[in-house]
């Protein structure tokens, strides 16, 4: 199989003084465009989808709580699609006792939170704030990939030079808490590397339990048996070459908790590389902000993907309590990530 991609993709000036003279709106540049679907099981949903002139595409699930649902390199889908097919309106993650995220599962990113992540559990509720409710169920992986957003902004910012989207996607509850996810999502013009800011938020008066995922799923053609970990994965990524991504109907899932050490500036960088076709992506992020970093390998057939998922600390339940993070009221956490395509030109 040929190293190369599948076309070469063209080297653009980023410094082309005459650029507005040649693309007066820059769409022979980039573009990011609100799109709706209109048929199969997303139909009715918003998505953001983007490009630009380095060959990166992206899609923002907007009704899906403002994730990347999608990422390629040129014509070649580098994030894992699942049999779900995207639908629309999601399912109550409550539902099928708590697990009813598998209903939804499906694109690039899915973030998970913001209260929980991890299996279905219950745990003591807040009876200072609600007396009707002593004991409190956390569906799997939380509820906020289920919400809509309100979609705050975007565009492509011509005195930057970058593609930029705005969301706000909000989890509450009469009662409840009130936690709000802002992103930002920016990919400059001529780069391959998508930069995520998020802030959350504890819109409420009492403090709320909170948690963080970064549910980051790669599918074929990236995965692959030549695929291999790369980065700060260190003896990990030898483990994972014994057992090379081969997909098989009796396979179960592997889901692994690491403790990797960051660089000197206290950040961790991991990805995955297929050399069997050139590309691979790189995960950017402080450990500091999110120290926990789980790898599920799921290579059942019909399901064939790997996730690598930085996080807050992995929340668990002791004497049938939730031992997690807290919020303040009005507090907030800022997470950043930045998410890099690297191609063999």
């Amino acid at each position: 199989m040929s190293k190369s991609l599948p076309h070469r993709l063209p080297q653009i000036a980023s410094a082309d003084a005459d650029i507005a003279a040649k693309s007066p709106d820059l769409r022979a540049l980039g573009e990011i465009r609100l799109l709706s679907l209109e048929d199969g099981p997303g139909r009715g949903q918003r998505l953001l989808v983007a490009r630009n002139a380095a060959g990166i595409g992206f899609e923002i699930a907007v009704d899906r709580g403002f994730d990347l649902s999608a990422l390629s390199l040129g014509q070649v889908q580098l994030g894992w699609h699942s049999q779900n097919q995207m639908r629309y309106p999601a399912q109550l993650p409550s539902s099928e006792d708590g697990y009813g995220f598998l209903r939804n599962f499906d694109g690039f990113l899915v973030t998970c939170g913001l209260s929980y992540y991890g299996p279905p559990r219950r745990a003591a509720g807040d009876t200072t704030v609600s007396p009707h409710r002593p004991q409190r169920d956390f569906p799997q992986h939380g509820e906020i990939a289920a919400m809509p957003a309100r979609l705050v902004g975007y565009g492509l910012d011509a005195e930057a030079g970058l593609i930029f989207a705005e969301g706000v996607v909000r989890q509450s509850g009469v009662f409840g808490d009130v936690l709000e996810l802002h992103r930002r999502i920016e990919l400059g013009l001529y780069d391959r590397t998508l930069a995520i800011a998020d802030r959350v938020v504890n819109c409420g008066f009492n403090p709320a339990p909170h948690a963080l995922l970064y549910h980051c799923n790669f599918g074929y053609p990236l995965l692959d048996a030549t695929s291999e970990l790369t980065g700060a994965f260190g003896d990990f990524a030898r483990r994972f070459a014994e057992l090379p991504p081969r997909p098989r109907p009796e396979t179960r899932e592997i889901v692994d908790h690491l403790t990797l050490p960051p660089d000197e500036r206290g950040d961790l960088v991991v990805g995955i590389r297929n050399p069997a076709i050139g590309i691979g992506v790189e995960l950017a992020y402080r450990q500091a902000q999110l120290p926990s970093l789980l790898v599920w390998r799921s290579y059942q057939s019909g399901v064939f993907a790997l996730g690598i998922e930085p996080g807050t600390a992995l929340p668990r339940i002791e004497n049938g309590e939730l031992l997690t993070e807290t919020l303040e009221p009005r507090g907030s956490r800022d997470y950043a990530m930045a998410i890099t395509v690297a191609a063999e030109d």
